[in-house]
């Protein structure tokens, strides 16, 4: 810094001397330099243009040592650091952040500030081979998780100039002690491992039916429960969680804006609506259309949304686990937005430890009767219908965690969800879709035979078929976007497509047949993207 002062110091009287004479320098070779010399002085310290012109050239020349001075912090003698610095003021660094070719993704603005970042959480119960059970156990779903997250970055206000989202996030992954064991791939991928156990003993439960019950029903048995630590993340204003099978298509800037009571969409001009395919609209153009978050808010048999102090859960719920007329629905345990809340957490573990469930019957003798509802299918049920009625909000399955389901029973043909007339989610368009859920369809890195007729497995009737094979597209073009990215910040930047051939047109290269044996795996290189 010393050095640097100095330096400052000398030239500032150098261009000074230099400036005060400018303009008799043309005079020094005739005879009479001196007196020439005298009266050009003169005549240049006369002129207030001429002072002009010399402070103006004497900035210019020291703009660059003025920024060193400043902003190189003192005590720092680093002389290449100086240099750099002064450089830069000529010649700007590149921008960090560069145009993906054939990406969904593009630069993102690193001004932008987001209104909120939002946590999505993910449970691991199981490595898979200790007995937890359930799907989070399936070692298969770390695919499902970088691509959950990939989806979600592009979706974020990091993929801004395509999203139009105004939220950050941050993924987390609660993990049960005996999944640690497989955890770091999880802290590779960019997630937040936080090690729970279940949040209550099971022979603490008073009821006995559910304790001797709970740790072999549902999926995933009593660890199922890790969910429930959605709720503690007060450090974040809203906690979605989500499946590993999960996807995120679209912003759901819509919820979070109309939970946290916002009806303007973005003081940064983001939209809150977007699209990770690039067919956001910017925010006049959706006000033109519909309206500030809540009117673009889809709910479930048309209801009105509640106030936005009242929202503190949104969630879809699960037609096809119940025969039409069913009076309380189960929640759907792969999708749930929370208002994190203590209190909320607390009371979830205590209606657990009462044990008040009715076999065949449920919670209360009432909320039950379907797969799940011991776990967080019920329980989530009776607490938004029965303990907190008008707090928790039911979104159209259509559009949110969308499942590929049929609307009807195929025996009598009545609407599953007990109305007379219901909407055939099916024939939604994708570009209407936020999240989908793939339980009625396949993994997609199981490399699904999309050609059955029995109603399930990836294939299901005509309909069903259709819509499994545009939601395994989107997954497969959400992997793709992830490997160019992971090629372009591998220093690389060329990115070579595996060259699978089964299906190509649906799972863009990536299975070499059907089946999980064809699938060809992404491994972990780190968070990206």
């Amino acid at each position: 810094m010393t050095i640097i002062i100095s330096s400052m110091r000398s030239t500032m009287m150098m261009m000074i001397r230099r400036a005060s004479c400018a303009y008799d320098a043309n005079d020094n070779t005739n005879l009479h330099g001196r007196r020439d010399n005298k009266n050009g002085r003169r005549k240049c310290r006369a002129s207030t243009v001429c002072r002009l012109l010399a402070l103006s050239s004497l900035l210019l020349t020291l703009a660059p040592y003025y920024y060193v001075a400043t902003f190189i912090p003192v005590g720092t003698d680093d002389a290449t650091t100086a240099a750099t610095a002064a450089a830069s003021i000529v010649s700007p660094p590149p921008s960090r952040v560069v145009a993906r070719v054939g990406s969904s993704s593009r630069p993102t603005s690193s001004s932008r500030r987001p209104r909120a970042t939002i946590a999505y959480a993910i449970s691991l119960t199981s490595c898979g081979n200790d007995g937890g059970g359930g799907h989070s156990s399936d070692a298969s779903l770390m695919e499902g998780a970088a691509v959950l997250r990939h989806s979600i970055h592009l979706s974020s206000i990091r993929n801004y100039e395509i999203s139009r989202s105004v939220f950050d996030y941050e993924m987390i992954a609660f993990v049960h002690p005996d999944a640690l064991p497989c955890s770091d791939a999880f802290r590779a991928l960019g997630y937040d491992v936080r090690v729970r156990d279940t949040p209550f003993n099971v022979s603490d439960i008073r009821g006995k039916f559910l304790r001797e019950n709970i740790i072999k029903s549902g999926c995933c048995g009593e660890r199922e429960y890790l969910k429930l630590y959605s709720y503690t993340l007060l450090g974040y204003p809203v906690v979605v969680h989500l499946d590993m099978d999960s996807l995120i298509l679209r912003p759901l800037d819509d919820l979070f804006l109309a939970m946290l009571d916002d009806d303007d969409d973005d003081e940064n001009g983001g939209d809150g609506g977007g699209g990770a395919d690039g067919t956001g609209k910017d925010m006049a153009e959706r006000h033109v259309d519909g309206g500030g978050p809540r009117s673009r808010i889809s709910v479930m048999f048309d209801a009105p949304l509640p106030p936005s102090s009242s929202i503190n859960s949104y969630f879809t719920r699960d037609y096809n686990m119940i025969n039409p007329g069913h009076k309380h629905v189960g929640v759907q345990g792969g999708f749930l937005v929370v208002r994190p809340s203590m209190e909320a957490f607390d009371e979830y573990v205590s209606i657990v430890l009462e044990g008040r469930f009715v076999k065949g019957n449920g919670w209360y003798g009432e909320y039950g009767g379907y797969f799940g509802a011991q776990q967080i299918q019920g329980i989530c049920s009776l607490y938004y219908d029965y303990k907190h009625p008008g707090t928790g909000v039911e979104l159209n399955r259509c559009y949110y965690n969308a499942m590929a389901d049929a609307p009807r029973e195929t025996r009598r043909g009545r609407c599953r969800d007990g109305r007379e007339e219901c909407q055939d989610c099916r024939d939604t368009p994708i570009g209407e879709i936020k999240s989908v859920h793939f339980t009625l369809c396949s993994k997609p890195w199981k490399c699904p035979i999309l050609k059955s007729s029995n109603g399930r497995g990836g294939g299901g009737d005509g309909g069903t078929r259709d819509i499994c094979a545009e939601f395994h597209s989107e997954w497969f073009r959400i992997r793709e976007d992830l490997d160019r990215t992971r090629a372009m910040e591998g220093g690389g930047g060329v990115y070579a497509n595996p060259g699978g051939d089964y299906m190509p047109e649906i799972f863009r290269g990536y299975c070499n047949g059907p089946h999980e044996r064809g699938y060809i795996p992404i491994g972990v290189a780190g968070p990206r993207g």
